[in-house]
């Protein structure tokens, strides 16, 4: 018990880089593939570990309630204790996935389809909270594989797993490196709100796509932020949590989101900036409208870019 101490310790794990936070998060099987490759084997084929393996190494992946409790009861309280910033708040009406629907996108051809409010929304309102942890989250490490596995195999299901990821899905560094979230609802078709007219979104932003410097990358929008407790607590709440009304909307506007959100990294910060632009002036059109119309790099293209 408690690895021969008379009571329970606290351990302080330090990591080179906010990239590192992609290991810390790998799954049991991933974390015992990595014991036996780097462990030395003993004579009789049993682990050398008494209390370590891929199962306890997940418990320590997300602290304990506890743990936050006591942390937020400092005074002043740490930023991210507020219950909106865990991604879900008790006090904020829920406008259910049952009040929006699917039609043609008012904002341009190159937006295809778009959800519309079927009823009012009060500014503050989560957007389908109630199915927003249904989201399809694939972790980088199984992101990676996918892609390597594409690359190397010319496989017809694999290709088609990729295209739908790239077309429907965003990227995600809040694991460390990049992961890709796909919205499992109909507000997956929600549209970019180009010049700052998006009325829901995470957070508020006095950057658009048009004042967003391309060439130097802006950090407002990247997290890597140093370890928080609370933030370590609900990770997935926070990747999963769906927007919120910036204002009033009413019945039969449509629902626009600030896609600078989803950028994640300063490499592909360029291209995605000039993407929206482009799409904003009518000299391109979204992920999902390019996939559907073919649009998209052929896979065959895509790995002879590799």
């Amino acid at each position: 018990k408690h690895s021969d101490f008379d009571e329970s310790w606290t351990y302080l794990v330090a990591m080179k880089d906010y990239t590192s936070r992609s290991l810390w998060y790998s799954n049991a099987a991933q974390i015992e593939v990595a014991i036996q490759k780097r462990i030395k084997h003993t004579h009789s084929g049993k682990s050398a570990l008494r209390f370590f393996d891929g199962a306890t190494m997940m418990t320590y992946q997300t602290p304990h309630k506890a743990q936050e409790v006591v942390y937020c009861r400092n005074k002043p309280m740490p930023a991210g204790c507020d219950e909106a910033t865990h991604g879900f708040s008790k006090s904020r009406p829920n406008v259910p996935i049952s009040s929006f629907e699917v039609k043609t996108s008012q904002v341009g051809d190159h937006a295809g389809r778009g959800v519309f409010a079927m009823v009012d929304i009060p500014k503050g309102a989560h957007i389908g909270a109630e199915q927003s942890a249904n989201s399809i989250n694939v972790a980088p490490t199984t992101y990676d594989i996918i892609q390597t596995l594409a690359e190397e195999h010319d496989l017809a299901d694999l290709d088609a797993v990729l295209e739908y990821l790239w077309g429907y899905g965003f990227d995600s560094n809040l694991y460390g490196e990049t992961s890709v979230v796909v919205d499992s609802t109909i507000l997956t078709f929600v549209n970019h709100g180009c010049n700052g007219t998006y009325n829901a979104a995470t957070v508020t932003s006095t950057v658009t796509e048009m004042t967003a410097g391309a060439e130097e990358f802006n950090e407002e929008f990247f997290i890597n932020d140093p370890y928080d407790l609370v933030v370590a607590r609900h990770l997935p709440h926070n990747q999963n949590s769906g927007d919120v009304a910036l204002r009033d909307i009413k019945a039969g506007e449509e629902i626009l989101n600030n896609y600078l959100d989803f950028s994640t990294d300063e490499e592909n910060w360029k291209d995605y900036v000039r993407d929206l632009r482009n799409q904003c002036l009518g000299k391109g059109v979204g992920s999902i409208t390019d996939i559907e119309r073919g649009g998209l790099p052929s896979m065959k293209v895509w790995r002879d870019g590799k």
